[in-house]
């Protein structure tokens, strides 16, 4: 399964669904810049349960990339007639905010007729021509329970002192 894989959706759906991955994409930098406070959950209309940001998932990379999605959603939702439910670059756009948002969230934001989304995780790919010294694919204190580690890793050589991993845990597992 691609992670950012994004249903293909149309019309009003389409529109709303840009319009909820916006707006939590603005709740979330909201509590980041202290305008909202970050423990305050966010109650969405048509969720049972409310949205509890984790602060430990709010890096800067994570950050910089919904707030550049923030802006490229802005010109979409301000001109509905640009929004294609088969543009790739659209689809990315919402799968990989979408991702992030779940991380943050720890939870699955399904879309279209997806029953339910898998609990988030991480997904590494490396590829190097020459491992020397140590690849590490994935390197965690523990990994919560539900949560998926999808590591790929190719290295054309791996030197004499060379070692790839694809998961070093040192806690728990679940």
């Amino acid at each position: 399964m691609d992670l950012l894989a994004f249903p293909a959706l149309a019309g009003p759906v389409l529109v709303e669904t840009v319009k909820f991955l916006f707006d939590r994409a603005g709740s979330v930098l909201d509590r980041r810049a202290g305008r909202v406070p970050l423990e305050e959950p966010e109650q969405v209309p048509g969720h049972a349960e409310p949205l509890r940001i984790r602060p430990q998932e709010l890096t800067d990379i994570r950050i910089d990339r919904l707030s550049q999605a923030q802006g490229a959603l802005r010109v979409y939702l301000s001109r509905p007639d640009f929004l294609q439910g088969d543009d790739a670059d659209l689809r990315e756009l919402l799968g990989t905010l979408r991702r992030d948002l779940e991380e943050i969230y720890g939870r699955g934001l399904p879309f279209g007729e997806e029953e339910q989304r898998p609990n988030p995780g991480v997904s590494v790919s490396q590829r190097a021509a020459f491992v020397a010294n140590r690849q590490v694919g994935v390197r965690s204190r523990g990994i919560a329970p539900g949560a998926g580690v999808q590591v790929v890793q190719d290295a054309g050589i791996i030197g004499e002192s060379g070692e790839q991993v694809g998961v070093e845990v040192e806690g728990t597992i679940g």
